[in-house]
């Protein structure tokens, strides 16, 4: 009959898995205590005659015992820390001086010969464990908070990120209802004046929310589909606007598969419709240049309207998202790997630049 496995009692498995966690090391700490006990044995063997093997081995039963006997009580996870390190060491110090006998293999009439020498080796290891244990306590506490610092920072980024995509959600969740009213009303007045303009009118307002409608819930779209939903916009102007507006799309066929922000290049199309051209009496021209730039993608929007000082756009735009979100929204979605800039374009206008991480499918 085969015999029934016995469980160890409740009581136990604390302890013994106290007792196996005392030899997890990494191996760089294991090394750097073993050279720490190499540089103790050297300063000890100045004073010793017999080869250097005698106190290289009795300093390394010593701190690799108290070592161990550290990691079994992990004073660091305790309020008041230094009396069970100072305990451990102690501790160890004594089983330490044990072992020392037994692989040393020195007798007991030895030992009670020379008990004095041992019980100052005893106290000589556990002063030296203890203050080598402490600075070991000090750096781990160091590295815990600065551990604890950065998950903090990442849960902080993250809510960030959180809040910016709930953000995003609202606007894309809103189609702008001035810029719809307007284009219908457009085509109501053209229906009666210039059927032929108010159809492709209308097909450009179908255009745009054919570009528009499918991302309303997508956390990210594509360069090629916000370029699409920023060219219809553009058409439904350039028929309200007549020459006041030209336009130009640049979107290389390699680019458009790349993941893009949603309504980041519409916000700046926008921004530069409502704050330099169709401000301006002559209104200008506008464009889309999409180019890869080493490690990143750069989108640049560029009219030739009124300028920075003339029209103001550090406030917000025509949904009421600022640029200065923008900065934001693109800081919690690539840290410092995006970039935002916005500069006057000579001889006339703005320019206004994404700059994303490339990454390609």
């Amino acid at each position: 009959m085969n015999a029934l496995p016995v469980a160890d009692p409740p009581g136990l498995r604390p302890l013994s898995a106290a007792l196996a966690r005392g030899f997890r090391f990494r191996p760089m700490t294991a090394l750097l205590i073993a050279a720490i006990n190499t540089g103790i044995a050297l300063i000890s063997w100045d004073r010793d005659p017999r080869p250097f093997w005698h106190p290289l081995l009795t300093v390394q039963i010593y701190g690799f015992c108290i070592a161990y006997a550290v990691n079994v009580l992990r004073p660091w996870e305790r309020e008041r820390p230094i009396l069970p390190l100072a305990a451990a060491c102690a501790l160890a110090s004594v089983v330490g001086v044990v072992l020392v006998i037994a692989v040393k293999g020195y007798s007991l009439e030895h030992v009670s010969a020379n008990w004095s020498v041992f019980a100052w080796n005893v106290i000589q290891a556990s002063i030296n464990g203890f203050f080598v244990s402490l600075l070991f306590f000090v750096k781990f506490r160091e590295a815990r908070a600065s551990a604890a610092l950065l998950r903090a920072e990442a849960e902080r980024n993250l809510l960030a990120k959180q809040a910016v995509e709930a953000e995003l959600k609202l606007m894309q969740a809103q189609i702008e209802p001035h810029f719809l009213f307007n284009t219908l009303a457009s085509v109501q007045f053209l229906t009666e004046t210039d059927p032929q303009r108010a159809g492709r009118l209308l097909g450009h307002l179908i255009d745009y929310l054919r570009a528009a409608l499918p991302d309303l819930r997508a956390k990210s779209t594509t360069l090629g589909r916000e370029a699409d939903l920023a060219k219809a916009y553009l058409e439904i102007l350039a028929i309200r606007m007549g020459p006041r507006l030209a336009f130009d799309v640049d979107v290389p066929s390699d680019l458009r598969p790349h993941a893009f922000p949603p309504n980041m290049l519409i916000s700046l199309v926008e921004n530069a419709i409502k704050h330099g051209l169709e401000p301006s009496a002559d209104g200008g021209r506008l464009a889309i240049v999409a180019r890869r730039d080493d490690d990143r993608l750069a989108v640049t929007v560029t009219d030739t309207g009124r300028g920075l000082a003339a029209s103001a756009l550090g406030g917000t735009n025509g949904n009421g998202v600022g640029l200065t979100n923008l900065r934001d929204r693109l800081a919690a979605l690539y840290g410092t790997r995006g970039r935002f800039e916005i500069a006057e374009h000579a001889p006339r206008g703005t320019r206004a630049m994404i700059a994303i991480p490339y990454e390609p499918a």
